[in-house]
């Protein structure tokens, strides 16, 4: 036993050298920063290791965590993380454990060792000891456990576990944890809510799941959804979610009160954006028609911006009653009206503001570009949804004045909001997805052309910042180089070029199979249908079969096509709910349109800008808040810039099929 301890303490001395050496993640702090210099802080560290040495069982691992602490302090998180790997927690007395648990559940999480610290946090050690617990340190373990099934998509393990904390917490306590859990209700499918619902095992979190169910059945009208919610308070007049209301829905007799009664839509009729502004307009009317109400029946009035100033047009419809303005689609026009002194009435822009670039197209604030409608080359569609006001209406209603409403004037200040179809924000959340399944070498594989660029790009700047690695880029030109990128970037031509020397020295032919690189843990994949029926064989041909692969959602236009796509099997790529919802709205466009795949994108976009018009305020006033969307779950940024995240789909069979589970999976071991 002897023997064994100096060899953990031998290897810990030589960890401490070894890493004291290294370079320091990106992501960890400089200890001379924390008020102590790294030789101090080295010194100290070798003197507690010294200490452990010397000391019995219990005392030598309360030393190291000691360490550990003081390392994480400092922010040496992978140092602190790797001081703490040769102890066995089943070799500890219960005291013991629990400390060493609360200390290494900590710096795991800050090191990103997500599933290693929820393991720790749901032992069955843990567990029978969990009644014995202070109620503090059961607060603080919920809660980090709460977190971290969180950050993992396991929401309903999320859920139960902030219930749990809830008994916990006083009423002036529960404010936080109730808006965590509601933010976990809203991140849960239609059908796992519907099960939670009726889960009779435990109530209070069954409640919840009505209230989140009655929440957002009735999403799309406020009248609606604020006459279920009371009558759902009337209904639990003591569950925590009355005593303490999700922030969101406290606001809603305001937002009925400043509903626009009328909204201006300032897109092209004519010139080249006319089809991709139809298939908007469509969109938001499918919507429109789908969802008004007595209560919630604005009246709509078009403007053409393809040849008037679009300053004068957001005059014009101010002028003529004009509550809200959405549009306009171009980013030239988005910029001009961003650039008045002053708004009367808020806007909801199709596009983002245009930004200094060195590239072709220009980026958003936050490096983002968005898709290029106007190089959409689709037909014209022929509109049979009912109409709505025309161009030339005559009829008008008197301009709201915001200065004299007795409600929250901050709250409804008139502002420039963004919304449109950041091809970038798919990159990002591929990348976040991929770096919580535990992946951090990446392979990227993107046709060589100007916006698949800037998703690699995104994607390159979110994987760094989580201290990803990118091992390869390979651009792709056309369906003849596919095989020789792929190839270079896998590294299997060094492997037959070692083989061709070995060849020439010990002149035989002896059987040779070509070997792939091994330290390929993901590939970032961007590719529209044909390109990526064509890719996925060549990764397989190259020995490449194996690594799980991420696309955008260009790798799936909506069409089912079992046959062709059979090749793409086991492809996970993120993408709009609209593809795959049946709904009034997807109803109504299919039964009044005849829209090629191009367009479905454009359909949500516009049936997006309706749900979103009447809950501007609240998404401004509250970050946490979220709109489940025809093109994702919708939030906004404090710029006023909407963006979104998709569902998770999957090729089986030969067909895309969404993921209805949200609960990520850790990734297998390294290749």
């Amino acid at each position: 036993m002897h023997n064994n301890l100096t060899r953990v303490l031998f290897a810990l001395s030589l960890g401490l050298i070894l890493t004291a050496c290294a370079p320091q993640s990106p992501r960890q702090n400089n200890a001379g920063e924390a008020g102590m210099s790294s030789q101090a802080l080295e010194n100290q560290i070798n003197q507690l290791v010294d200490q452990a040495r010397q000391a019995g069982p219990n005392e030598r691992t309360d030393y190291l965590l000691q360490a550990a602490e003081l390392l994480r302090q400092q922010g040496q998180i992978e140092w602190a993380y790797s001081l703490l790997q040769p102890l066995a927690p089943h070799t500890m007395s219960d005291a013991m454990y629990l400390k060493y648990l609360q200390s290494y559940s900590a710096i795991a999480y800050a090191g990103d060792y997500f599933f290693e610290a929820r393991d720790a946090l749901t032992s069955a050690r843990l567990e029978q000891l969990w009644r014995g617990l202070q109620p503090d340190l059961q607060y603080t373990l919920l809660a980090r456990r709460a977190q971290l099934s969180s950050l993992l998509g396991d929401y309903q393990a999320s859920l139960a576990t902030r219930v749990e904390l809830g008994y916990l917490l006083r009423r002036d306590e529960l404010y936080l944890n109730n808006e965590s859990i509601w933010q976990d209700l809203m991140s849960l499918s239609t059908s796992e809510l519907a099960e939670l619902a009726i889960n009779t095992d435990n109530p209070t979190l069954s409640s919840w799941a009505k209230l989140a169910q009655v929440t957002r059945d009735s999403a799309a009208n406020l009248n609606r959804q604020l006459d279920r919610v009371e009558l759902w308070r009337m209904q639990h007049p003591n569950h925590p979610a009355n005593i303490e209301l999700p922030s969101d829905l406290q606001l809603l007799e305001q937002l009925i009160a400043r509903q626009p009664k009328s909204i201006a839509l300032l897109l092209p009729q004519r010139g080249r954006l006319a089809s991709a502004a139809s298939a908007v307009r469509d969109g938001f009317l499918a919507a429109y028609f789908a969802e008004r109400s007595a209560e919630q029946n604005p009246t709509i009035r078009q403007y053409d911006t393809d040849s008037t100033d679009i300053n004068q047009l957001y005059e014009q419809a101010v002028a003529e009653g004009a509550e809200l303005i959405i549009g306009p689609l171009t980013k030239e026009n988005v910029d001009a009206l961003a650039m008045r002194p002053n708004l009367s009435v808020p806007i909801l822009a199709l596009n983002y503001r245009e930004q200094i670039s060195n590239k072709a197209g220009a980026a958003n604030p936050d490096g983002s570009s968005v898709v290029n409608i106007g190089d959409l080359k689709i037909p014209p569609l022929q509109l049979n949804l009912p109409g709505a006001i025309p161009l030339s209406a005559d009829t008008a209603t008197p301009t709201r004045n915001y200065s004299n409403s007795g409600t929250n004037h901050s709250l409804f200040a008139p502002a420039l909001y963004q919304f449109g179809l950041a091809a970038e924000d798919e990159a990002r959340q591929i990348a976040r997805h991929a770096h919580l399944q535990g992946h951090r070498r990446a392979m990227i594989i993107a046709p060589d052309i100007d916006w698949a660029e800037r998703s690699v790009d995104a994607f390159i700047q979110q994987w760094q910042q989580l201290d990803g690695e990118i091992i390869a880029l390979s651009r792709y030109i056309g369906a003849g180089d596919y095989s020789e990128v792929i190839k270079r970037a896998l590294l299997v031509d060094d492997s037959e070029q070692r083989h061709d020397q070995l060849r020439k020295i010990i002149f035989t032919n002896s059987h040779f199979e070509p070997r792939r690189r091994k330290d390929v843990e993901m590939i970032f994949l961007i590719a529209n249908p044909p390109q990526a029926r064509q890719i996925k064989p060549t990764l397989a041909f190259h020995y490449a079969g194996d690594v799980p692969v991420f696309a955008t959602s260009q790798i799936y236009n909506g069409t089912d096509n079992p046959k062709s796509d059979r090749d793409l099997n086991g492809i996970r790529f993120n993408t709009l709910p609209w593809l795959f919802a049946d709904n009034p709205e997807t109803q109504a466009i299919k039964a009044n349109t005849d829209a090629p795949p191009a367009y479905e994108r454009l359909h949500a976009m516009g049936a997006d800008a309706y749900h979103l018009y009447p809950r501007l305020p609240q998404l401004k006033h509250l970050p946490q808040t979220r709109v489940l969307g025809a093109t994702g779950t919708l939030s906004m940024q404090p710029d006023g810039r909407i963006v979104r995240e998709q569902i998770w789909a999957e090729f089986s069979d030969g067909i895309a099929k969404p993921i209805t589970s949200s609960v990520i999976q850790r990734a297998s071991s390294t290749p």
